[in-house]
């Protein structure tokens, strides 16, 4: 799932006896089909943010962590990962480009309206088809324009179908979350996967009959996201815990129906 970042970016025994409990139903498997998610039961929360501005540029703090401080000067400005970082201001915020080798990897639209920041971040990947982000957050305190502390209230993706595709057949699942072009085969006993076109790995565990647990880490070995999928005992729904770890802390919650 691309929503990796879903924070602030500016980005045991019971499961070795449960996993013979999912693969031997084969097409029978409680797990097995397409759900839609209800999106009433969406909630979201994110921790809040800080921007820092001056002459040069700005810089974000996350729960105390700082992150680069981004020049906007018009001109490429290699970051510590390698990329090339150009950010030009505008009248309500900045746009920021993101490249690498001189091939586009992302623009970052920031806008500030009132007390209401809105980011669209369209994506361009090596691999697989372009997609974009949009981040709404709210003004806690602080200001004129970027500066000051912001609370994150929301968050899409173009991709998003709402429609999450599973099916576990013998000891390997075939995962496809709401916002992925195609499904992701990992082994269900955590075993990482790596997936190009979301930069890092993979992984599925089972925690119990009932329970399946989702790693996305980093090609820096980090994780990411922590996904948490819980049936229904009567098989009908499916909830999700979405978590993303500090500094970018969030956590979504959402229930899927069987189609």
């Amino acid at each position: 799932m691309k929503r990796i970042g879903m924070g602030t970016t500016f980005l045991t025994a019971a499961a070795v006896m449960a996993a013979p409990a999912l693969s031997c139903m084969a097409q029978d498997n409680p797990w097995n089909g397409s759900w839609k998610s209800e999106p009433s039961s969406f909630h979201y929360e994110a921790a809040t943010f800080s921007i820092a501005t001056d002459a040069k540029g700005y810089t974000v703090t996350t729960n105390g962590v700082a992150g680069t401080p981004v020049v906007c000067d018009g001109k490429p400005h290699t970051n510590a990962g390698g990329n090339d970082v150009t950010c030009v201001k505008s009248a309500t915020g900045y746009t920021v480009t993101t490249s690498k080798d001189g091939k586009p990897l992302s623009k970052n639209h920031v806008s500030v309206v009132g007390s209401t920041m809105t980011r669209k971040i369209d994506f361009t990947p090596a691999d697989g088809a372009p997609y974009s982000m949009g981040f709404v957050s709210k003004r806690v305190s602080g200001g004129p324009g970027v500066a000051g502390e912001w609370k994150p209230t929301s968050f899409s993706e173009s991709q998003d179908t709402g429609v999450l595709s599973i099916h576990v057949s013998g000891d390997s699942i075939a995962f496809k979350e709401t916002d992925n072009d195609t499904p992701v085969s990992c082994k269900l006993d955590g075993t990482p996967t790596k997936v190009p076109t979301l930069g890092g790995t993979m992984a599925v565990k089972v925690l119990d009959a009932h329970t399946l647990k989702v790693f996305y880490t980093g090609d820096d070995g980090k994780v990411r996201r922590e996904n948490t999928f819980v049936l229904s005992l009567d098989g009908k729904s499916i909830s999700e815990t979405d978590f993303t770890p500090a500094p970018g802390a969030a956590a979504m919650t959402l229930l899927f129906h069987k189609m």
